[in-house]
Formats: C-alpha cells, structure tokens, sequence
C-alpha cells in the first residue's frame, strides 16, 4: 500500500475518532469553556495547532483501525470463507501471491482494502459518536421535553442510518475483496 493511501486512511478514521473524544470532553465538562477561548490569540497558534490535531487524529486513527480490525475479524473471516470455502492458504498469501506481479491488481486490492479499513472504522466511530451525542443532549441540553425528544430521536435515526450504512458497505466491499481473490486466483 502507498504510504499516502496509508496515511490519509488512518487520518481520515482518526478525525472521525476526534469528534466523539471532543463529545467526551463536553460531556465531562460541559460546554461553557468554549466561550472562554480566545479565537482571535489562537489563530497565531494555527499552524502548531493543526500539526497537534493532525498528529493526534492519526494516532488515534491507528489505534481505532486496530480495534476495527478486532471487532469485526470474525465476520470478515466467515464471509471470507463463505467466498472461497475450502481453501487451505490464507487470504492474505493467495492476496499478495496475486498481486505480487501485477502492480494493477495489487493497487485494487489496495484500493478495496483502504476503503474497506475506513468503513468498518466508521460503523464504530459514527456509534460512538450518537451515543455520545445522545449523553451530551440528555445531560447538558436544557430543552422543553418535546424538543429534547426531538433531539433524541433524531439523533437515534441518524445514527442508525449511518452506522448501518457504514457496515453495509463493509460487508459489500469485503466480499468484492474476496472475490476479486477468488476470479484472479482461478487464473
């Protein structure tokens, strides 16, 4: 994989991340402090300051990709299986056997898999960030009851909406993965 790919991949996912730490951070603090911060003295700051949240979200992207990759390795095995059953080799040699002399197919294993990477991180990082947001509506918002329920369920749908999505793509995109694997490897 090019390290650019690698690297917007991780930034990507760990951007997301940073949105539901910053819901965290409202949540346990509540969210007056942002009108104590001096935006005008700041913008002095914008250059360390981006390199600090850049650097900060791609860690955090690293680690997010890694707790992705742990949640959903079950599910990515059965559908590898169910794709190529049978198959004594793993994905990964019959993968890299592939595209070790095709340089285009190896970039399309590479490009499925990125994509791959961000959405399995995404179905996690759009979950924790409508769980957070609800703690952040339910806890700090001081709305009329019907305009919190509101808030609530809109919250809930969007979610819902997203994470699925997110998953859904997953799901669609490992199983191209594997039968990218499979049509090339009959060759």
């Amino acid at each position: 994989m090019g390290t650019t790919l690698l690297f917007v991949e991780l930034l990507v996912t760990g951007l997301q991340s940073s949105v539901w730490v910053f819901l965290i951070f409202v949540m346990l603090f509540g969210g007056n402090w942002v009108n104590l911060i001096d935006f005008e003295k700041l913008s002095a700051w914008t250059t360390l300051l981006t390199f600090f949240v850049l650097s900060f979200s791609y860690a955090l992207g690293i680690v997010m990709d890694r707790v992705a990759d742990f949640v959903f390795n079950k599910w990515n095995k059965r559908i590898g299986k169910k794709v190529i059953p049978n198959v004594n080799r793993s994905f990964s040699a019959m993968r890299f056997e592939l595209g070790e002399d095709n340089e285009s197919l190896n970039n399309q294993f590479e490009y499925t898999r990125s994509r791959m990477r961000i959405a399995r991180a995404s179905s996690i990082n759009f979950t924790l960030i409508a769980i957070f947001s609800l703690v952040n509506v339910i806890i700090h918002l001081d709305l009329a009851r019907n305009l919190k329920t509101k808030a609530i369920i809109t919250i809930i749908l969007v979610g819902i909406f997203f994470i699925s999505l997110a998953i859904y793509t997953w799901r669609e995109l490992t199983t191209t993965y594997y039968e990218l694997i499979k049509s090339n490897y009959k060759k």
